[in-house]
């Protein structure tokens, strides 16, 4: 009777402890859904944003991710990028073969099928970035993109998370 006691105690704590770590992570995560399409333009523009604010020193993780939906003609050839950026409307690490970790980057050759009007191609995105934070201050996080030489395209179902983690790893 002594150890059934001992057990179900023991499984109580547990469950309790488990429950403020789940909470406490809950608290450190945000979320932004964009519109179901988001029209991507033709110059650098920011097409979604995130702002948080950091409970403590630590760090952010943001993650990116959606499905780019373009149209394309047979015989043109067209390109994308998209980039994860603190500045609106930058994307500096669009520059082929000079880019960046945050940026995706898409050459569509002339000699690619065109895609049905109305219809598209697409091709899913993820952008994983971690920032270092500081206690107290607001952040915010844009994807940025643009097109050229696409009839149109659009971002589907665009998600952005922070996840923040306090402190941070010693070697």
């Amino acid at each position: 009777m002594k150890s059934r006691f001992f057990i179900l105690a023991t499984v109580l704590i547990l469950m309790g402890s488990f429950g403020k770590l789940a909470l406490g992570q809950v608290a450190a995560v945000r979320e932004v859904r964009g519109p179901i399409w988001t029209f991507v333009p033709t110059s650098a523009a920011a097409l979604e944003s995130i702002a948080v604010k950091a409970p403590a020193n630590g760090n952010i993780t943001i993650t990116v991710t959606g499905t780019m939906v373009y149209e394309h003609l047979l015989g043109t050839p067209g390109n994308y990028c998209l980039q994860l950026s603190t500045t609106p409307g930058f994307v500096g690490g669009c520059v082929p073969d000079g880019g960046t970790d945050s940026a995706i980057r898409s050459y569509i050759a002339a000699g690619v099928p065109s895609t049905v009007p109305g219809f598209g191609a697409s091709e899913q995105y993820s952008i994983v970035r971690t920032y270092p934070v500081v206690a107290g201050q607001t952040y915010t996080f844009h994807l940025n993109g643009y097109e050229n030489d696409l009839n149109s395209s659009w971002l589907f179902q665009p998600s952005m998370n922070a996840l923040f983690v306090p402190g941070t790893l010693v070697p």
